[in-house]
């Protein structure tokens, strides 16, 4: 009964969203009987004045210093301009695609796994791709070039001058002509406020996220903002409460192009509010923060190459007022406007309809025997809670993976544990959402006894370090099995370190020899045993960060027998370790 129940209010909440987009292409068909093949977007006036731009810190930066890209605060003065109630959505560039066949390109960053995006660019584009799955969504998978080629395109349809806007146009626009960091709706420290203003990581994305692609933001980019905006990934746009001058999504949703080329600080600066193009324009500027981020202020900025086609970005247009044509009124915005409101109802009806997140379990306990871990934790007083999901992170830096669905009791034996120290966590689950992690419990420290090959991301403790993937055949030094690495971006992270705890044997002198992978060479690692420095190892050019090379460290290091904790230091980054091994030189 439940399950017909839930297929009859899926059929009911849709059937609203089916007439919107009916109701568009009709809209669509008849404005293309009076010759235009276009939807003009609802637009914001935005009165002219002056500001002072610039200033407010990095990024998830706790510091009091200020973001240097976001300097010298300086004094900009905006004319007057017309600015995208909304970013341009799926069915907006559906008719620009239909009217020019415009080649858009067809792979994209778009398919989250464990670690989110690592895959890379895979197939996929505007219209098909894992992350958009309404016409009212704003489009992505376009690059710069897409959101540019629109804008010119109809701007040639409509006689008027729109465009991408100015990063200064942008910021003036979001702080609504306030010129202040921080957020449009006020200050919202602990970002507990931002979900009624904003789709940013927050609840509903780290259950989405866990739930469809195993990808958690525990352990990334500052984890969530401690509240529910209601959207897992980019949102219908409008959805949210909208700045003082009535324009929605600025901060959060999808990043948005702009015009400008990047520069690295506002040394020279326009002061009259119009792109900047005398920067890297390999590099073009974006703003406004992500779905798959913390909410960015309005002062934040950021840069997008103009190669890169992914799921996060996406844009909105300008437009001058110098024109006639700029003063005329847009018809097809207008049924847009209807259509969206009916899209807008649907999905408010549907998030309204979800039960709220349960309180994560309490009390989550450990116990290690000898070939299994058992696991123990207190009920959830939530009536509402059906039974638990149970993680595990395969090392201690590593993301966790479900091993146990709805599990009815406070009580779970994982016998396929592995040696390394890991850590497991358990969320509640009832009809729609499951809770944030419990707090997590570690297995006990994992010994190595040496002589030895220790795998990489076999450590105990470690910090500012991220465990990756080896995959199959990339290593042949391993047999060309799959395994972990210790990676990141770039590499190995600045003065991010490992901690690694072995048994030496017997009394000697060992020879300590590491796998890595480096694409331009790097200064590489410092060694200590027992917080004493021992060697540094350089790291040289091995042909990429998949293509492995053992580096053997200058001279042997004299071991005593018994306990020692190893730490491994990256003095730089620009490379990867695989495994390191300790051989008795004696």
């Amino acid at each position: 009964m439940k399950k017909l129940f839930s297929l009859l209010s899926m059929l009911v909440l849709s059937a609203p969203l089916l007439a919107a987009t009916d109701s568009l292409t009709q809209t669509s068909t008849d404005t293309k009987k009076g010759g235009a093949v276009y939807i003009e977007p609802p637009m914001v006036t935005v009165p002219g004045g002056e500001f002072q731009m610039g200033g407010g810190k990095p990024h998830r930066s706790g510091g009091a210093a200020q973001d240097p890209r976001t300097l010298p605060i300086h004094q900009v003065k905006i004319n007057a301009f017309k600015l995208g109630k909304y970013e341009v959505t799926v069915a907006e560039f559906r008719r620009f695609i239909e009217a020019t066949g415009y080649k858009a390109p067809d792979k994209c960053v778009h398919q989250p796994g464990q670690g989110w995006f690592g895959a890379g660019a895979t197939p996929g584009a505007w219209d098909k791709n894992e992350l958009t799955n309404s016409e009212f969504q704003p489009v992505v998978c376009i690059g710069w070039a897409g959101a540019d080629a629109y804008a010119k395109w109809l701007s040639q349809q409509t006689g008027k001058s729109y465009r991408l806007a100015s990063e200064a146009e942008w910021e003036y626009a979001a702080s609504a002509g306030r010129g202040k960091p921080g957020f449009p709706f006020g200050d919202d420290i602990d970002q507990k406020r931002i979900c009624g203003y904003a789709n940013v990581s927050d609840q509903s994305a780290e259950h989405a996220g866990m739930q469809r692609f195993g990808a958690t933001y525990t352990g990334f980019m500052g984890g969530i903002s401690p509240c529910d905006d209601g959207a897992g990934f980019a949102s219908i746009v409008g959805m949210y409460k909208p700045n003082p001058l009535g324009l929605h999504d600025l901060i959060g949703n999808v990043a948005e192009y702009l015009q400008d080329c990047w520069s690295e600080n506002y040394q020279g600066a326009p002061a009259d509010g119009s792109a900047r193009l005398d920067g890297n324009c390999k590099m073009r500027a974006s703003r406004g923060g992500a779905w798959h981020w913390r909410g960015n202020s309005a002062t934040q900025r950021g840069a997008v190459e103009l190669d890169w086609i992914g799921a996060i970005e996406g844009f909105r247009l300008a437009q001058g007022l110098a024109s006639p044509a700029d003063k005329r009124s847009a018809p097809t915005s207008q049924a847009f406007d209807k259509a969206l409101a009916q899209a807008q109802a649907v999905e408010r009806a549907r998030r309204k309809n979800l039960q709220p997140f349960p309180p994560p379990p309490q009390g989550l306990q450990l116990t290690q025997g000898t070939s299994a871990v058992q696991l123990s934790w207190m009920a959830t007083p939530d009536p509402k809670v059906l039974g638990y999901h149970v993680y595990r992170s395969d090392s201690v830096g590593g993301d966790f993976v479900r091993i146990a669905s709805d599990v009815k009791t406070q009580r779970y034996v994982d016998e396929a544990a592995p040696a390394r120290k890991h850590r497991y966590s358990v969320v509640a689950v009832n009809r729609d959402r499951f809770s944030e992690f419990s707090a997590p419990v570690f297995t006990a420290d994992q010994v190595h006894a040496v002589p030895a090959r220790i795998q990489a991301e076999d450590f105990n403790r470690m910090d500012n370090a991220e465990v990756g993937k080896v995959v199959p055949q990339e290593d042949m030094e391993d047999g060309g099995q799959a395994g972990s690495n210790l990676t990141g971006a770039g590499g190995m992270a600045k003065d991010g370190w490992t901690e690694y705890s072995v048994d030496v044997q017997r009394a000697g002198n060992y020879r300590f020899s590491f796998r890595v992978a480096s694409k331009a060479g790097s200064k590489g690692l410092a060694l200590s045993v027992d917080g004493q420095p021992v060697l540094e190892q350089a790291v040289p050019v091995t042909g990429g960060f998949k293509v492995w090379k053992t580096v053997a460290a200058p001279g042997p290091i004299r071991l005593e027998a018994g306990r020692h904790v190893l730490r491994i230091r990256a003095i730089d980054l620009g490379w990867k370790l695989n495994w390191f091994s300790l051989e008795q030189a004696d």
